[in-house]
């Protein structure tokens, strides 16, 4: 029908040839937004009953998101830590499902990223982040200047990881 990305997709697994959709949406890029808290106390879906796993497993790209704030009491870091302590998602799947927020995002202009894997820039950007191409792109792309961002930070945040003695790693 068109989706870009989905909400909730608790029922996937009800659905009729459900494996062939979880592979449609992989290959369309459609995300799914995970909302676990929301899930658990409305729905009472969670741990192994929940698709979270299944989506993964199937590559289709998720999100983790709160349904409500005010509503449920809960926030994004809440989501993310119990998504970690539930599937004992490590530090590259985390990177993974952030990337995805702002990539799926409904953020004004075009990626950072060539693809989903989010391992080489657009072309203007292939070179360097202070060329002359790439800061022309990220002026006129949204998205791409909030992704360029998280990059930095995620190089700010490993840097100081990597700076801690062993003992605290």
């Amino acid at each position: 029908a068109g989706a870009q990305r989905i909400g909730h997709g608790v029922d996937i697994m009800y659905e009729n040839d459900s494996y062939q959709t979880l592979r449609t949406m992989r290959q369309r890029h459609i995300a799914v937004e995970i909302n676990l808290t929301s899930n658990a106390v409305i729905l009472g879906v969670s741990g192994k009953d929940h698709p979270f796993p299944v989506y993964r497993k199937y590559g289709v790209p998720v999100t983790l998101s709160t349904d409500d704030e005010g509503v449920s009491r809960t926030h994004l870091t809440q989501e993310y830590q119990r998504a970690v302590l539930t599937y004992n998602l490590t530090y590259s799947d985390l990177k993974q499902i952030v990337r995805n927020g702002l990539e799926y995002s409904f953020l004004p202009g075009e990626s950072y990223w060539q693809n989903g894997t989010y391992r080489a820039p657009v072309q203007a950007c292939a070179s360097a982040r202070t060329s002359h191409s790439c800061k022309t792109y990220l002026d006129a792309n949204e998205k791409a200047r909030m992704e360029a961002d998280l990059e930095d930070r995620f190089e700010i945040f490993e840097r100081a990881v990597n700076q801690w003695p062993s003992a605290a790693k």
